[in-house]
């Protein structure tokens, strides 16, 4: 709001009043955050290892489960403000995720589960009257491995992981609810030293053969509520 001081002269500097008054709130630049979700990924393992230790023989092995479970579920901070980065937004969120897979044979079953954690960081841009959000950002931390086939636990190991993400959001018109679609690539290093009666198994060989990384496409459907 604009005053202008009559004993100043019509040539007088108007006088701004600060917009926020008394009772009058400042509009916050964002919102806590929760998400929670599932899907399906499909981990595709290249060339490890296994290790005789007894005779010190190396064995290339690979990987391809076709269909495994994961949920996710996610905490953080959105900075979503019209009058600081008008349709932008930020987010960041601690990260956390289950993945199982199985198969079954004639000749016995494997399991394989992870448990991730990470920290996140997006940013998307609204469009559609505000309410559809695509998105990109980065996410990475650690993974929990363990691994049982054939009734044998081949036992737990801490590894890493880093994964691009990108995806599309929906705002529910006049609620806090959000509902999103997110998209993984992960790639999972480090799942070394796993075990079973005589021998070790790794996921990054050594002594000259080629390895990658265990890697993930991965989809999410999450439901989301701002705070």
């Amino acid at each position: 709001m604009i005053l202008q001081d009559p004993s100043l002269g019509s040539g007088a500097r108007p006088i701004r009043r600060p917009e926020n008054g008394p009772g009058q709130q400042s509009r916050s630049s964002g919102s806590w955050f929760l998400s929670v979700g599932t899907g399906t990924a499909f981990p595709q393992y290249d060339r490890g290892e296994i290790v005789n230790d007894r005779t010190g023989a190396i064995e290339p092995i690979s990987g391809d489960i076709n269909f495994a479970v994961n949920s996710t579920v996610s905490v953080g901070y959105r900075w979503f403000d019209p009058d600081r980065w008008g349709h932008w937004s930020f987010d960041a969120d601690f990260f956390g995720s289950y993945l199982g897979g199985g198969i079954s044979s004639p000749a016995g079953s494997s399991q394989d589960n992870l448990g991730f954690l990470g920290i996140r960081g997006r940013v998307g841009y609204r469009v559609f009257h505000d309410r559809i959000e695509p998105f990109l950002g980065i996410i990475g931390g650690s993974v929990l491995a363990n691994s049982e086939s054939a009734g044998v636990d081949h036992g737990s190991v801490w590894g890493w992981w880093f994964s691009p993400t990108t995806g599309v959001r929906y705002y529910i018109p006049n609620t806090r609810w959000s509902i999103a679609f997110d998209a993984f690539f992960r790639f999972i290093g480090g799942i070394n030293g796993l075990s079973a009666p005589g021998v070790t198994i790794n996921e990054t060989p050594h002594a000259g053969l080629s390895g990658h990384f265990l890697y993930e496409p991965v989809g999410i459907l999450s439901i989301g509520y701002r705070f």
